[in-house]
């Protein structure tokens, strides 16, 4: 190895160490991000499932609807459930169920911001579930 080329190696690494970390970065706030979508798209269909089962519409079984949608929930922070729609409604009758969680991205926002970038992804993330009544 020529005198002239020492610490090139060095060099390179320097420059591929962010971009390395910012892929790594991503997979890692995209994965948090589906984790919560697939979370809220089960407790919504669980909640929808409850709005189906329970009898009648009444303020108990509502409360009892959004505990079953939140239980499903488990390991997202800052769930929300808000029925929609019970059964017995007018026909075609579904059950609607709606499941809605705040997203923070830890990495990706800020190291895009830092580059001068706008970070499209805000918001909540929800999640709807539908079931026919009776079905």
């Amino acid at each position: 190895m020529a005198r002239t080329e020492r610490g090139a190696s060095a060099v390179e690494f320097a420059i591929v160490l962010p971009v390395l970390f910012l892929v790594i970065a991503g997979i890692v706030d995209f994965g948090r991000y589906f984790f919560t979508q697939i979370q809220l798209t089960n407790a919504a269909r669980e909640g929808a499932r409850a709005a189906v089962v329970l009898p009648s519409p009444a303020a108990s079984d509502m409360t009892a609807i959004t505990q079953r949608a939140l239980a499903g929930a488990a390991g997202v922070p800052g769930a929300a459930a808000s029925v929609i729609a019970t059964c017995p409604a007018p026909s075609p009758s579904y059950a609607t169920v709606r499941v809605t969680a705040t997203f923070d991205w830890i990495i990706m926002k800020p190291a895009i911001q830092m580059i001068g970038g706008n970070w499209g992804l805000n918001g909540p993330v929800v999640a709807n579930g539908v079931m026919q009544c009776g079905g």
